[in-house]
């Protein structure tokens, strides 16, 4: 397929590049929504599977995570080197069959497989996209193009926890009776309807055109970048590059707690049913969490256009920090407050996602990208998304050995990571400044 030159794309934000931008959007919000449909259904499914809350950590964070970590580098590299458009569409196909599947699974076993699978076609999606949006954008617009990409996270959040908790309530506890399948309980409908959804994005992603790769400077990007040379990059910006990981890896793990757990957590300590739960939250993250992107990328790039060069980390900052007291809020006994916290955290967190992934294209060259981008999700991944939804499960079942005790464990884990967010990010300042100004 013929590459699409810069007078096509109009590299600052012409229309087409904008369409690209919320196709990707559309296909991160349902991969966020396939992934995150199963912190509303926690309670149905240890009812199912007679499991435990660390059985449920284990099935939120580690079978996902370990996978999609697994298959990100190998995926990523392909990104690098080949065809994105096309590597994301056999993503998509093999992640929405593996969320049905979810649904059909008659085992724990069955649903930690299909889980692992859900991982596996996902794990394209972030590098390939990321570095397809960062050749249709350049710098001066690239943090406000990916923090709308960014968006699709919290509107796939919001939909699983908004259009779960709608089908919850129509279908009933009960289930329904569904043709050539017969009897299915009301949780299992949910992801297969959630699963579904996905093919009817394909055919737009169909009409996205692979880009030509460009580096910053405008010359083409198009020879391989070797392992060795990659390496070196690295070495040379360590701290600017793992401080960036690690600082926004820390604000992914407060984050991923509280997606995994909130609706749990309103479920026991304030008396809300699954479908409330849902309803709620859902709304609270699809006003919050697209409001907070878009907040966090302008002010991303109102700040690169004055001069701060580490405008995107400073952001970053400032969320962390604001943070702690919106996790601190949130896990207030009184409900009224705990909302509050809960739409304060979901406006926070959601200046994060585009501004690191424009913070480390900044720093790179093109062909490391998808790499880079694969690397702070493994990190993501590994030490957020396995770690977070787990100790809480830990510490609910084997610290204070009751599950009513969700808002203390919360308590314990989610502002501590905010806080060492905030510590690393504003270490890693005069390092990020260093490294980029070598780049110019």
């Amino acid at each position: 397929m013929p590459h699409v030159s810069l007078a096509d794309t109009a590299r600052e934000g012409g229309r087409y590049a904008w369409y690209v931008c919320v196709v990707m959007m559309l296909l991160l919000s349902i991969s966020y929504m396939d992934r995150s449909v199963l912190a509303l259904l926690v309670a149905p499914i240890e009812t199912a599977f007679s499991v435990r809350d660390t059985t449920m950590g284990l099935l939120q964070g580690a079978a996902f995570a370990v996978v999609y970590v697994v298959f990100a580098f190998p995926l990523a590299r392909l990104a690098d080197r080949g065809n994105r458009r096309n590597l994301i569409v056999y993503g998509v196909i093999v992640w929405c069959s593996s969320t049905i599947c979810c649904g059909l699974a008659r085992s724990v076993l069955q649903l930690f497989l299909a889980r692992m699978s859900v991982a596996a076609g996902e794990a394209v999606l972030m590098p390939a996209a990321v570095s397809i949006l960062a050749d249709y954008f350049g710098p001066k617009s690239r943090a406000r193009a990916l923090s709308v990409y960014s968006i699709g996270l919290y509107l796939g959040s919001g939909l699983a926890m908004g259009g779960g908790g709608a089908l919850m309530r129509v279908v009933g506890p009960a289930g329904a009776i569904v043709p050539v399948m017969g009897a299915l309980a009301s949780w299992r409908l949910v992801f297969i309807l959630m699963g579904l959804v996905g093919f009817f994005v394909v055919p737009l992603l169909i009409g996205v055109r692979e880009p030509q790769r460009l580096g910053d400077d405008g010359h083409s990007a198009e020879a391989a970048l070797p392992i060795t040379q990659m390496m070196q990059e690295l070495k040379s910006k360590r701290v600017a590059v793992f401080g960036t990981i690690i600082g926004f890896a820390l604000i992914a793990l407060g984050a991923n707690t509280v997606n995994a757990w909130g609706a749990t957590l309103f479920l026991r300590t304030h008396g809300w049913s699954i479908g409330n739960a849902g309803l709620r939250l859902g709304a609270l993250t699809l006003v919050f969490g697209p409001l907070g992107a878009i907040t966090g990328g302008i002010a991303a790039d109102w700040l690169a256009k004055r001069g701060r060069i580490d405008g995107k980390p400073f952001v970053g900052l400032l969320s962390a920090s604001g943070c702690v007291v919106g996790a601190l809020v949130l896990t207030m006994h009184s409900t009224m407050i705990a909302l509050i916290g809960i739409g304060l955290l979901n406006y926070l967190i959601g200046f994060n996602f585009g501004i690191v992934q424009a913070s480390l294209a900044d720093l790179l060259p093109n062909r490391m990208r998808a790499v880079i981008s694969a690397l702070y999700i493994a990190t993501t991944n590994i030490f957020s998304a396995t770690l977070g939804p787990l100790l809480v499960g830990i510490l609910n079942d084997h610290v204070f050995k009751d599950p009513a005790q969700i808002a203390t464990s919360l308590r314990v884990v989610v502002p501590s990571a905010f806080l060492l967010a905030a510590l690393t990010l504003r270490h890693v300042l005069p390092a990020y400044r260093q490294a980029l100004a070598s780049r110019r």
